[in-house]
């Protein structure tokens, strides 16, 4: 049988890890390496990560400085043994088959990604149906890429977890670290790289909605703004491959993106304006595509051009009339 290596960062999650790396040594795949990069945590985090790798030899314990997620990741990938390669998250859990159904599928199809839905919890463990029976849809590159938005965003998500990887598409991909939602950042690499992909039509990965994650936390720690870059990035790939609806898409979701941390920077964080300010320069670049997208309602074509005059009352037109565009990161 071949070797799956499961990558687990760990970072103050002595709360939920033993949960976790039980639903991963109790896979009915056996033949795997589990990974646990101790990244640097102050709770007893490491400490139960020695616990189960006492108990069990397939369990690798990495202590090192707190470098961040993709840093965590990283190192793991550096020392992986695996022929194929999955991530999970310190306070998430997985499906008792999760990896056996992925694994056969990849087998079977050529697979070069087996992906799943994620489902959240917020308890101490997730509802697990144990009586399910996946089925995958089988899709090409080129497939995938077609109707990559609004389709398959809504099928496959741009996270790291919840996917079998053959190891192939790591041998010089690497997560760039220091930076916030890291997994889009990788994502279009890891896509081109592909020839087949298949989508599971249920949920095998759970993940612990934790109000403490870095996403919903310390705005001024993570590179926000290089996220401008990687998002204006999906619209110049779909444009450049001829799929003029899908850039619309990529676009708007890029305009959610900049008016959340536009308001942020402007309004709570002033001493990140200079930064803003080469971006602001690209967003005005996008103003008159904006103002006819059929994606973009009415409402943020307006506050579109208002936040650009006058921040503090387009930021209040927003909060009356589209306050999508201003969760988590106006904290």
């Amino acid at each position: 049988m071949k070797l799956i290596s499961v990558i687990v960062p760990v970072y103050q999650v002595e709360k939920y890890i033993a949960r976790c790396i039980t639903s991963i040594l109790e896979q009915t795949y056996k033949n795997l390496e589990l990974i646990l990069v101790d990244d640097g945590s102050t709770d007893l985090g490491g400490k139960i990560c020695d616990e189960f790798a006492q108990k069990d030899a397939r369990v690798r314990v990495i202590h090192k400085e707190n470098g961040g997620l993709s840093s965590a990741r990283n190192t793991a990938l550096d020392i992986m043994q695996g022929d194929y390669v999955t991530f999970v998250d310190g306070d998430d859990m997985i499906h008792p088959h999760m990896l056996e159904w992925m694994f056969q599928e990849s087998e079977e199809t050529g697979a070069d990604i087996v992906s799943t839905g994620l489902e959240s919890f917020s308890n101490d463990s997730p509802c697990i149906e144990k009586k399910v029976n996946p089925s995958f849809e089988r899709l090409t590159q080129g497939d995938y890429i077609e109707h990559l938005y609004p389709d398959n965003f809504g099928k496959i998500s741009v996270t790291a977890c919840g996917k079998l990887y053959k190891k192939q598409l790591f041998c010089e991909l690497r997560y760039p670290e220091g930076a916030i939602y890291e997994d889009l950042r990788v994502y279009l690499g890891l896509l081109l790289s592909c020839t087949n992909i298949s989508v599971a039509d249920c949920n095998l990965y759970y993940w612990y909605y934790n109000t403490d994650s870095i996403t919903r936390s310390n705005y001024l720690k993570y590179d926000r703004l290089g996220e401008f870059v990687i998002r204006e990035s999906y619209i110049d790939f779909f444009e450049k491959r001829g799929l003029h609806e899908q850039s619309l898409l990529a676009e708007n979701d890029y305009l959610t993106f900049f008016m959340r941390n536009y308001f942020a920077i402007m309004l709570k964080y002033p001493q990140k304006r200079e930064d803003l300010k080469p971006h602001i320069s690209v967003f005005q670049k996008h103003i008159r595509r904006i103002q006819s997208n059929p994606y973009v309602c009415r409402m943020r074509r307006i506050c579109s051009k208002l936040m650009l005059v006058s921040p503090s009352v387009a930021y209040i037109f927003a909060k009356y009339t589209i306050p999508d565009c201003l969760i988590e990161e106006m904290r």
